[in-house]
C-alpha cells in the first residue's frame, strides 16, 4: 500500500500483535505522569528534601526538573524514529550495538519490573503505620502487598484500555487532592505568610544542602519514559510519544513547583525546623489543620499514587517482556498474547510472580521500608547507567544515520549535559557510602552487570547471538483504518 494513497489525516499505528491505536495522546499523557507518581513524590520526599535544602526545596525541585528536561529532549529524539515495545532495549541496539542494547535490558530488569514490588511494599509499610497510629487498626504490609498485586494483575491483564482508562481515574485524583491542598495552604499560610523565599538560592542553608537537595530531587521526577514501551499500542507513536513525554515533564515539573512551595507556604516559611523535624508525616500534619477530618483525602491520594504507578509499571514492564520473547532474547513464550485482550499474557503472570517474589522476600529480609531506600539506590545507578548510553545513542544516531537531521542542542547539548548530571547523581548517591543494607546496593549492580556480561559472552561462545539481529528493529506502521485482510496482504 502506497503512503500517497493515505488520507492526510488518516491516524498511523503499529503493525503489532498487541492492541495498535488503543491509547491516544491524553491516556499516554497521564501514564507517563502516573509513573513519575507526583503526589508520592511530593507527600514522601518534601520532608528530606527540605531537612537537606532548608526552606529551598522548591528550588531543588526546579533544578532538578530543568535537568530531567534535557533528558526528556534526548529521549524524544529516539522515540520519534524508533517506536517499539522493547524501548531501551531498541533504542540502545538500534543507535549503539544490539550487545549494548541487551545490557540495557538486563539493567532495565533492576527497574519496571522492580518498581511496581518496592512501591507497593513501601506503601503497605506506611498503609500499617498510618492504620495503626490513626484508627488502632492493624492491617499488615504483606496483606497489602498480595492485595493490590492481585488487583492490579486483574486490571493490566484485561487490557490496555482499562489499564488507561484506571490510570487516567487514579492519576487524576491524586494530581487534584494535593494541589487543592497547596491551594488551601496559600490561603492560610503559617508564619511567614506568602513570599518567594522558596526560590532565593541566598536562604539555602548551605550550597551543599541546596545540591544535595537538587541531587535527590532529581528521581523524584524521572519516570517519564514508562511511556516507552507503550508505543505499539499507540496511535500516532512517532508523535505522540514525544508530546507525551515531554509533556509530563512539564506538567510534573509545574506540580512540584507549585505545590511545594505552597505547603511550605501553609506550613509556614518562618518555622521550616518543625517542618523537618516532625514525627508524623508534614503533608498530614498540614491538612488535619486545615481540613480537619478530610485528611485522610492526602491519604488516599498516596494511595492513588502508589496504585497508578504500580499499573503505570507494570504494563511497561510487561511489553518489554513482550519484546524480548518476541526478539528471542527470553522466552518465546513470553510473546504470546491473549485472543481476547491481546494483552501479553505470559509476560503479566511473570511480573506478577516478580512483584510478589521481591515484595515479599526483600520486605521480610530487610523490611519494606529499607527495601524501598535500598532498590531506589539500585535502580538510580542503574538508569544512570541506561541514560548515559541512550545519550550517546542520540548523537551516534544523528551523527550517522539521520545525519542530515542534526540539530547542536537536542543532539549534543542535551544528551552532554544531561549525561554530566546524571554522573554527578550516581556520585553523589553513594559517595559516601551510606550506611547498610544501602551502601549493598551499588554492589547488587555491579554483580548484575557481571552476569549479564557473562551472559553475552557465553551465547556469543555457543553461537547464540542470532536473536541480536532483531535488537534494532523498529515496530512497522499502517494507517489505524486499514482493513485487517489487506494489512495481511502487504
Amino acid at each position: 500500500m502506497s503512503t500517497h494513497s493515505r488520507p492526510k489525516h488518516t491516524p498511523l499505528v503499529a503493525d503489532t500483535q498487541l492492541r495498535p491505536g488503543a491509547l491516544k495522546l491524553p491516556a499516554l499523557l497521564m501514564q507517563a505522569i502516573s509513573h513519575i507518581a507526583p503526589a508520592v513524590g511530593l507527600v514522601l520526599t518534601i520532608q528530606f528534601i527540605t531537612s537537606l535544602a532548608g526552606v529551598t526545596s522548591p528550588l531543588a525541585y526546579a533544578v532538578a526538573v530543568l535537568i530531567v528536561l534535557t533528558l526528556g529532549i534526548s529521549l524524544t529524539q529516539l522515540a520519534k524514529h524508533l517506536p517499539s515495545a522493547g524501548g531501551y532495549y531498541t533504542y540502545i541496539s538500534h543507535t549503539v550495538h544490539p550487545r549494548a542494547g541487551f545490557l540495557t535490558a538486563w539493567l532495565y530488569l533492576l527497574y519496571d519490573p522492580t518498581a511496581t514490588a518496592i512501591n507497593i511494599a513501601f506503601m503497605g509499610y506506611f498503609f500499617e503505620k498510618t492504620m495503626q497510629a490513626q484508627f488502632h487498626i492493624w492491617c499488615p504490609w504483606w496483606l497489602f502487598v498480595i492485595v493490590v498485586t492481585l488487583v492490579l494483575t486483574v486490571i493490566v491483564y484485561r487490557g490496555i484500555t482499562p489499564s488507561a482508562e484506571a490510570v487516567v481515574f487514579l492519576g487524576g485524583a491524586e494530581i487534584a487532592i494535593v494541589m487543592a491542598l497547596s491551594i488551601f495552604g496559600l490561603l492560610h499560610p503559617g508564619p511567614g505568610g506568602i513570599n518567594l523565599a522558596p526560590y532565593l538560592p541566598s536562604r539555602a542553608p548551605s550550597m551543599r544542602g541546596l545540591y544535595l537537595g537538587v541531587v535527590f530531587s532529581i528521581f523524584s521526577v524521572t519516570g517519564y519514559d514508562g511511556v516507552v514501551p507503550l508505543a505499539e499500542e499507540s496511535e500516532n507513536p512517532r508523535a505522540n510519544l514525544p508530546r507525551a513525554i515531554m509533556g509530563s515533564i512539564l506538567c510534573t515539573g509545574a506540580f512540584y513547583l507549585f505545590c511545594s512551595w505552597a505547603v511550605l507556604v501553609g506550613w509556614g516559611t518562618h518555622n521550616i525546623g518543625a517542618f523537618v523535624q516532625s514525627a508524623e508525616n508534614p503533608c498530614f500534619v498540614l491538612a488535619r489543620r486545615l481540613w480537619g477530618r478530610g485528611w485522610i483525602l492526602i491519604l488516599i491520594a498516596v494511595l492513588n499514587s502508589i496504585l497508578a504507578v504500580a499499573i503505570a509499571s507494570t504494563n511497561a514492564a510487561t511489553r518489554v517482556f513482550f519484546a524480548l520473547g518476541r526478539a528471542g532474547v527470553l522466552p518465546q513464550s513470553l510473546s504470546r498474547v491473549h485472543p481476547r485482550y491481546l494483552t501479553p499474557a505470559n509476560a503479566i503472570w511473570l511480573q506478577t510472580i516478580l512483584t510478589l517474589a521481591v515484595g515479599l522476600g526483600l520486605g521480610f529480609w530487610i523490611g519494606p521500608d529499607q527495601e524501598f531506600y535500598f532498590m531506589g539506590v539500585a535502580i538510580t545507578l542503574g538508569l544512570v547507567l541506561i541514560y548515559g548510553i541512550s545519550n550517546w545513542g542520540v548523537y551516534r544516531f544523528y551523527r550517522g544515520e539521520r545525519r542530515g537531521e542534526f540539530r547542536v542542542w537536542p543532539h549534543l547539548i542535551c544528551p552532554l549535559f544531561s549525561t554530566a548530571a546524571l554522573i554527578w547523581v550516581g556520585v553523589a548517591s553513594i559517595v559516601p557510602l551510606p550506611d547498610a543494607p544501602l551502601r549493598y546496593a551499588p554492589v547488587l549492580v555491579g554483580v548484575w552487570i557481571l552476569a549479564g556480561l557473562m551472559l553475552l559472552w557465553f551465547m556469543r561462545r555457543q553461537g547464540k547471538e542470532g536473536w541480536l539481529l532483531k535488537a534494532g528493529e523498529a515496530a512497522h506502521e499502517r494507517p489505524a483504518t486499514l482493513p485487517e485482510t489487506s494489512r495481511k496482504s502487504m
